[in-house]
């Protein structure tokens, strides 16, 4: 078997989270662009599947470098404001909502189970 021409592209094997999350944040630095996790995928020659993009949603969301939005992951340090500030924006708001669905689940079960 040969080593593939950059193996930095290519993804730890899961189970050392710190070292793959530090993988992420290399990549999307490398990268300067904004990339879809299909993108991402495929350059790591992995399946496009729910759990690998949810593989690679929980690597982003534990790191500060790394913003999201509806374009995919980009590094913070290759962003605009506009786009680190939208990004930050998206993610409290979605923050607020689950905070406000949490506590009307919360009123509903007490008026069910006391």
């Amino acid at each position: 078997m040969t080593e593939p021409v950059q193996p930095e592209l290519f993804a730890p094997k899961p189970g050392d989270y710190a070292t793959e999350v530090a993988w992420l944040e290399k990549f999307l630095l490398g990268g300067q662009i904004w990339f879809t996790a299909s993108d991402i995928l495929l350059a790591v020659q992995r399946p496009a599947t729910d759990q690998n993009k949810r593989w690679l949603r929980n690597l982003a969301s534990a790191s500060p470098e790394i913003i999201s939005g509806q374009k995919g992951y980009k590094h913070a340090s290759h962003a605009t404001a506009e786009e680190v500030n939208h990004s930050a924006n998206w993610l409290i708001s979605q923050g607020k909502l689950m905070i406000k669905r949490g506590i009307g689940q919360r009123r509903y079960a007490h008026t069910v189970f006391g």
